[in-house]
């Protein structure tokens, strides 16, 4: 086996991942000045979360073997570029991450329905009078809808199904309608998905998924139904959404990425009332970082010992 791997750990990870890569005998570059590191050129295995990656940031790495995705998607990577480069590219799906993930989406759910926001300041600014006009949303018994059927998507029907007597259905043009019925989600076309109570969205973000709800869809939503977001800005058209949110055409909506990360300080949708959001961290949990974070590790030994790691997606192999 060859000496340790140059790590270079372009967004903070959890101490355990750090410690587990060090513990194996590898170099680790990581920290704000990590470009000006004198070891960089000799980086082998690039690990990153959300910051773009693309050849101006690695072409000059020689030495590079592969980038590690810390969590599933990776449309933040130049995988072209890296695969013209001999370079593998794997992220590390799965785990805790998915759960915390499919808690966060549910949270947000939860948020919007009960009105948290509102409510809290009703107490907070002695406004406990309006409470005897207020009627809240339910999530139990609600019909709730799922764009994408992927490892998220699933944890999020059981707990709204099995946990709260919601009735999930889904879309997903990758995934069988038996597949859908053994995890006890009806599958429904698009147009009927958009007609639900709740509509949660789990697809990555492709060219294909890009807009995939803007004016047209938001339009079919019914005036009480909420929509949520935990996979991928851009995948909402912010514009569409704002104007849908500032009309109240739709209840609201629960927003934890955007299409530029972090957004403006001076972005519509931190005005609206019906706009929860968070930033981008319905999966950063102390467990769902530390599984992702000892997955990384474990790619990273895969990719030492010169072996194909088992989520590698560009289809290279060390030789």
């Amino acid at each position: 086996m060859s000496s340790g791997e140059v790590v270079c750990i372009i967004d903070p990870i959890h101490p355990a991942g750090v410690e587990a890569v060090a513990g194996n005998g590898h170099t680790i570059i990581q920290g704000e000045g990590w470009r000006d590191h004198p070891t960089l050129s000799e980086t082998s295995v690039i690990v990153v979360r959300t910051s773009p990656l693309g050849s101006d940031t690695f072409a000059s790495m020689r030495k590079l073997k592969a980038i590690v995705k810390h969590g599933a998607g990776v449309d933040n990577i130049d995988i072209p570029a890296a695969s013209s480069q001999g370079v593998m590219v794997a992220n590390t799906p799965g785990g805790n991450n998915s759960t915390a993930v499919a808690e966060g989406a549910v949270a947000l759910m939860l948020g919007l329905l009960r009105q948290v926001r509102e409510m809290d300041a009703l107490v907070r600014e002695d406004r406990w009078g309006e409470r005897w006009g207020i009627r809240l949303g339910d999530l139990t018994g609600a019909k709730v809808g799922l764009i994408g059927f992927g490892r998220i998507a699933r944890y999020v029907a059981k707990i709204c199904g099995a946990g709260f007597g919601a009735e999930v259905t889904a879309y997903d043009p990758m995934v069988s309608e038996k597949d859908m019925r053994t995890a006890g989600v009806e599958p429904l076309p698009f147009p009927e998905i958009l007609k639900r109570d709740v509509i949660s969205i789990h697809t990555p973000l492709t060219e294909g998924t890009r807009n995939l709800i803007g004016e047209d869809e938001l339009a079919q939503m019914h005036a009480k139904a909420i929509i949520v977001n935990c996979s991928r800005g851009g995948i909402i058209n912010e514009a569409a959404l704002v104007a849908a949110l500032n009309a109240r055409s739709i209840g609201g909506a629960g927003i934890d990425v955007f299409d530029d990360e972090p957004p403006a300080a001076d972005h519509p949708l931190f005005k609206l009332p019906n706009a929860l959001l968070s930033p981008h961290v319905a999966g950063v949990t102390e467990a769902g970082m530390k599984d992702m974070a000892l997955h990384v590790a474990k790619v990273i030994e895969a990719v030492h010992r010169g072996e194909r790691p088992s989520t590698l997606l560009n289809g290279l192999a060390l030789v």
